[in-house]
């Protein structure tokens, strides 16, 4: 199997591809998804814990230095 994968505009309900030669006489798989990119209206969503898990973690200590710095790989 080879894949081809693209990020394109929709323009009046169209898309036109160019695939390789290697795609030629061969049948294919379309799949169309719409990629669901952030608006600049749209406030960001807050994330909440699923109700039957919220409020059943308890830190014990100091969860921040529990592992040296250079054990994060950071840059």
């Amino acid at each position: 199997m080879q894949v081809q994968r693209l990020y394109d505009q929709v323009r009046n309900r169209r898309v036109s591809i160019e695939l390789p030669e290697n795609f030629n006489d061969r049948r294919v798989e379309i799949i169309v998804l719409t990629l669901d990119e952030p608006t600049e209206t749209s406030s960001p969503q807050h994330r909440r814990p699923h109700p039957d898990i919220a409020g059943q973690v308890k830190i014990h200590g100091d969860i921040l230095r529990s592992a040296p710095e250079s054990d994060w790989d950071l840059p």
